[in-house]
């Protein structure tokens, strides 16, 4: 979550995340300027950058922190618990060819996929040398996936749901809501406690504000990290009761679905059960925004494209969103969905041409691809509008962004302080 400015964002007050910025000049240049995630905790200033709303085009900055590596790991639908490290239960090694090609033979054969989102049906097969499954859930639950629906899904969109090739099936925004959650807020790094640093962004950077392992529910709790009076960690947005407001996420490695919900702040602890209680509903339609400037911003109907549902989630009948960013990984993901920007022929080419995951040209792509270096950059926005219920009554609370993912076994959570009144 990028606005209103997540507590997770603590550490963006720090060097060397405060004087870290992009594009790179002549002052702020060489591997730490990269965007992508970090290795072994080290190096973590440009994993989760976001844009500086300078009015500068492309312009990014590290205020927002380590607020992407706050998460819960290993989670799969229907479960009790998370057990912090399976991140691709039965799946991870897949490959896809297009036409009996793999990446390597497309660029040999100079070929391009015209449309590596949403291919002929039948031309993007899985490779049957790298598509042995064990498709299995992390606990010994019986629990059937709710959304089947090729339009809900973000990766592997073509296989018929529940069969043996549908591998994304436990997964989290299978059946949104029903995942568990270490903790609501996320965990700094997504694993348990004693747990070492892992893949699929369960990093973290420790700091002398926050490490790993702590729960984004405590931060600002006496006693934990942060207090109550450090007004330069802790920032409130004020929002009026019964009226609508906008909240926004930026994207670094993009599947799966998200919602917004809220909860009081009081002496007792925040807990995923007592953000159900209130679950946001959304009002009107979203946007794609660049670099905060309402001029740039796309609108698209949720609705009208089939990307959003109340069926079969938790809390009941209440509403997700789709991520609408396509990642553009077909070799590894297959089929997902046409992205809603008219996209560039140089960023279409580019997701046939086989690049190790980190060598792509940042920003050549705008509302597709991957931002921990890959072809988008950050300073793009998912933006929604959100209605406060008439029933809270004034008060402190904490603001949900909840991310189910469909790729990986995980949840991705940031909580904002907000004040209502």
């Amino acid at each position: 979550m990028t606005f209103p400015k997540p507590r997770n964002s603590l550490d963006g007050i720090l060097s060397p995340w405060s004087a870290w910025s992009y594009p790179c000049d002549a002052t702020h240049k060489g591997k730490n300027c990269k965007i992508t995630f970090c290795e072994n905790g080290h190096n973590c200033e440009g994993s989760c950058p976001v844009s500086s709303h300078s009015g500068i085009q492309n312009e990014l900055n590290a205020s927002n922190g380590q607020s992407c590596y706050w998460f819960s790991n290993g989670c799969t639908i229907g479960c009790p618990t998370c057990d912090g490290t399976n991140n691709h239960v039965g799946h991870g090694t897949q490959k896809f060819l297009y036409n009996s090609m793999n990446q390597t033979q497309l660029v040999e054969n100079n070929m391009t996929i015209p449309n590596p989102f949403n291919p002929i049906v039948g031309s993007m097969v899985l490779d049957p040398e790298h598509s042995a499954f064990n498709i299995t859930s992390n606990c010994d639950i019986s629990y059937n996936a709710t959304i089947c629906d090729s339009k809900l899904r973000t990766c592997n969109t073509q296989a018929k749901c529940g069969s043996p090739n549908d591998y994304y099936y436990y997964s989290p925004w299978r059946a949104p809501g029903s995942a568990p959650v270490l903790d609501p807020c996320g965990i700094a790094g997504g694993r348990l406690e004693g747990q070492p640093i892992g893949p699929a962004g369960a990093q973290f950077e420790n700091s002398t504000l926050a490490k790993r392992g702590d729960k984004g529910s405590s931060l600002f709790k006496s006693g934990t990290t942060g207090t109550d009076t450090d007004t330069g960690m802790r920032q409130s947005t004020t929002w009026k009761i019964g009226e609508s407001y906008e909240v926004g996420w930026t994207v670094m490695a993009n599947h799966g679905g998200y919602q917004y919900r809220i909860a009081p702040i009081t002496n007792e602890p925040l807990t995923e059960e007592l953000f159900q209680k209130t679950a946001l509903e959304y009002d009107g339609v979203s946007y794609l925004r660049w670099d905060g400037n309402v001029k740039t911003q796309l609108a698209y109907n949720t609705t009208q494209l089939g990307w959003e549902t109340n069926v079969g989630t938790l809390p009941i009948d209440s509403m997700w969103r789709k991520n609408p960013i396509p990642s553009g990984l077909w070799e590894r993901e297959g089929p997902s969905f046409n992205p809603v920007c008219n996209e560039t022929t140089e960023c279409i080419q580019s997701y046939s041409a086989g690049k190790p995951f980190d060598s792509y040209d940042a920003g050549i792509c705008k509302c597709s691809g991957f931002s921990n270096g890959g072809p988008l950059l950050p300073n793009l926005e998912i933006v929604d509008k959100v209605k406060i219920p008439t029933h809270l009554i004034p008060g402190r609370y904490a603001l949900q962004w909840r991310w189910d993912c469909e790729e990986s076994d995980q949840v991705w959570s940031s909580c904002s302080d907000v004040t209502l009144e």
